[in-house]
């Protein structure tokens, strides 16, 4: 239903604004720990490390979107520069990460 713009699945800029915002975990964001933690209780047989497998597997996808633009991030040669970039990933019922979106201006306020 387009018309209830808070059951889709948004970023923080739209959610801030619905009224259930924060009310599971703050900025509807949740740790690692606390994330593996829920998935010890709600699945204690899964066998799954959110630092050893779903942070491993995030890198890895981080690290092929960085080879597959590099020839754009290095095209003045820049010695002596940064950017911070934003990854969102979900995790889907298989305990496995997805890509939604990078971001070059993520927001650092939480």
């Amino acid at each position: 239903d387009v018309c209830k713009p808070f059951v889709h699945l948004t970023n923080n800029a739209v959610q801030k604004f619905s009224d259930n915002y924060g009310q599971f975990e703050d900025g509807n964001q949740i740790s690692f720990q606390k994330f593996q933690e829920y998935i010890d209780q709600q699945y204690p047989d899964a066998g799954i490390s959110v630092k050893e497998t779903l942070v491993n597997e995030m890198k890895e996808i981080v690290k092929i979107t960085f080879k597959s633009a590099e020839q754009w991030l290095f095209a003045d040669n820049k010695k002596s520069c940064f950017e911070i970039f934003g990854y969102d990933f979900i995790i889907d019922c298989n305990f496995k990460p997805w890509l939604i979106e990078i971001n070059t201006n993520p927001c650092l306020e939480e």
